[in-house]
């Protein structure tokens, strides 16, 4: 038995069999291993639908150009469970993480698997000197275990928001009602010191500043904001005007960072520190440019790879925009896959400008088949075909010196191919 499958067994093993929301499990198990937020660090929490990993992943280069110690948790993670646990750029050892959760598998309450990394991350970090602890939400937030381990974070920051998960809502429909209950769940209780609002639209930052009125918030396009003028970003706020020099792809790549900077300079970081930390910027998963290795087996230099695990509207419209910007005289094509939790129709929209999409089955159980996929393509006059895999979908395209691919629809698809 590998050691990455002791481990998922491990995590299976005295937990519930689906996803549950509470925090009165999880609250148990942090008792059981005397947590009671033994951090002394700075606490940094994030949720939102989308741009979460992407603001944490800026942030942290940051800090590591400053010096700063640090941990950190995200999920899911791309290529190892291990990815989920981070200290000073280091992820925790796979033997490591195996000990840790055979002492928490022994506590008398039933986890699920979020819940039981949660816990391990806790017991993983707990008096540790460290200086700053970055940590991602799972779902929605209001229940989510990162609220037990952070109940009053330092800095909390919350990305965009629109619809996702609505099968855990009360509301399912996509209208007002239902995004008023997203926001509720994501932002109502919230208690950090600083509350940083990324950019979002006219009804959901509406309903954020109900929600947050009598707390300290910083919100894009008051506090912050981000410029575009011939081709190049600037980062602004009521006393700083600069341009951003990176190798981020997108407006909406740039919008995390200008919120990632304010955040840095708040913190007192210096700005030639902050403009440096971000000229060369690689992050798994998002926007990622796959220069090498088996996924351009067969291609031409001038055809171009990416990945990126947009799973919802919202990601899915920022991904085709920023390619569609970059490369107006290339073909576009995706390769997808999504899981049935998932909104494949609103997901899909973005793609009509795309020259073809092809489906895939993933090795996941609770997926969409590439078969329904199509028939919901067909419906929204998206040009697409099934494909047994990634590597026969890109086979089919005639001119692939001038093609660009995108790899994407969960990030549970990236975990197979990358």
């Amino acid at each position: 038995m590998s050691k990455a499958k002791s481990i998922q067994n491990l995590l299976k093993i005295n937990q519930h069999k689906k996803i549950l929301l509470g925090l009165s499990r999880i609250n148990k198990a942090l008792d059981h291993i005397k947590w009671g937020e033994k951090t002394k660090s700075k606490i940094l929490t994030c949720n939102g639908t989308s741009g979460k990993f992407s603001i944490i992943f800026l942030i942290k280069k940051i800090l590591i150009q400053n010096n700063n110690t640090f941990a950190v948790t995200v999920s899911p993670h791309i290529k190892s469970i291990s990815e989920r646990m981070e200290i000073n750029s280091k992820y925790i050892g796979i033997p490591q993480l195996k000990k840790i959760l055979n002492k928490i598998y022994k506590i008398p309450v039933r986890l699920t698997e979020f819940e039981m990394i949660c816990a391990a991350f806790a017991e993983y970090i707990k008096n540790k000197k460290i200086q700053y602890t970055l940590a991602e939400f799972g779902l929605l937030g209001r229940r989510d275990a990162i609220r037990a381990l952070f109940p009053a974070p330092d800095i909390h920051i919350v990305t965009p928001i629109l619809f996702d998960h609505l099968h855990w809502l009360k509301n399912q429909k996509r209208n007002l009602k239902t995004l008023k209950e997203i926001v509720y769940e994501k932002t109502s209780f919230l208690k950090a010191k600083r509350i940083y609002v990324s950019k979002q639209n006219s009804h959901s930052l509406k309903f954020i500043k109900y929600y947050l009125k009598d707390r300290k918030c910083f919100y894009y396009g008051k506090d912050f904001w981000l410029k575009k003028k011939n081709g190049k970003y600037f980062y602004n706020d009521k006393k700083h005007s600069f341009v951003i020099n990176s190798n981020l792809l997108g407006d909406f790549m740039y919008e995390n960072a200008c919120l990632s900077i304010k955040v840095a300079i708040d913190e007192g970081i210096p700005l030639s520190i902050i403009k440096k930390s971000l000229r060369k910027v690689k992050m798994p998963g998002r926007m990622m440019k796959i220069k090498s290795g088996k996924l351009r087996r067969g291609l031409p230099k001038s055809a171009l790879v990416y990945a990126d695990g947009a799973h919802n509207s919202l990601s899915s419209k920022c991904v085709c925009n920023a390619l569609l910007d970059q490369y107006k005289n290339k073909n576009l094509y995706a390769i997808i896959s999504m899981i049935s939790s998932k909104d494949p129709s609103s997901f899909l929209k973005p793609f009509k400008s795309f020259k073809k999409i092809f489906f895939v089955n993933m090795k996941q159980d609770n997926v969409y088949s590439k078969e329904t996929l199509k028939v919901i393509s067909k419906k929204l006059n998206i040009p697409s075909a099934i494909s047994k895999n990634y590597y026969e979908a890109i086979k089919t395209v005639p001119d692939k010196k001038n093609a660009i691919f995108l790899i994407t629809g969960s990030f549970y698809y990236l975990q197979e191919v990358i």
